[in-house]
């Protein structure tokens, strides 16, 4: 799978920056005990040290609020999927269980505070995956089960069309208990300190291989 940008896309909002872990041999299901483990300490950690008031200064999402508001969309009500996620844990309801691959990219998510998104390899279509603009009209089924219009907001496609964002991610590509290959693609705003990507990119290809049985068979980094 490759990962590009749309050239337009990146004079509208320029200096993005994309990685892609493409894993193999996963064998999905519940989060194991240890998984489970650094899931509560994460919480535990996350709600001593950060309010509520605070999470939208982060590097990460206070570069996608600027971004989506930019872009023409209000990030109050369209908030990225790591402050969703930082915001549920601050007030006090953990992070959801859903399985391992998606409890693992959501505790990262929550720990590095930039937004994931995560596809079953063998529910996308085509060679490449491209983040770009949103389109007037287009819409797409939300893993919450609702419609979201693309327009004014970032998003990712696939031959067939939409399949995620840094807001929600799509229901058609979505991994489920019988996922064995997926793709892990992680959004880093405008002006996002390179290092400290790279840095974030490399601590979630460690925690697959610590706490899953995937293999991480391509990584990938792309700058606008």
């Amino acid at each position: 799978m490759h990962l590009k940008i749309d050239p337009e896309f990146s004079r509208q909002l320029p200096f993005l920056t994309l990685g892609m872990l493409e894993i193999a041999e996963l064998e999905n299901g519940p989060a194991t005990d240890a998984l489970r483990a650094l899931v509560d300490a994460t919480v535990s950690q996350t709600r001593a040290e950060l309010k509520l008031e605070e999470i939208s200064q982060l590097p990460a999402i206070a570069g996608w609020r600027r971004a989506l508001k930019a872009m023409g969309t209000d990030p109050a009500r369209y908030r990225i999927s790591s402050e969703r996620l930082l915001r549920r844990i601050v007030k006090g309801d953990g992070l959801p269980r859903v399985s391992l691959i998606v409890d693992l990219v959501n505790v990262w998510s929550a720990a590095s505070g930039l937004p994931i998104g995560l596809y079953d390899a063998d529910r996308l279509e085509g060679a490449a995956l491209e983040f770009a603009a949103g389109r007037e009209g287009e819409r797409y089924l939300t893993l919450a089960g609702t419609e979201m219009e693309t327009k004014g907001k970032p998003v990712l496609r696939d031959a067939a069309g939409p399949c995620g964002s840094p807001i929600t991610d799509s229901a058609r590509t979505a991994t489920h208990e019988g996922t064995r290959r997926c793709v892990a693609v992680v959004f880093g705003p405008p002006l996002y300190d390179g290092e400290e990507f790279e840095r974030h990119l490399d601590l979630l290809a460690d925690w697959v291989q610590h706490f899953t049985t995937g293999r991480v068979t391509a990584r990938e980094r792309v700058v606008s």
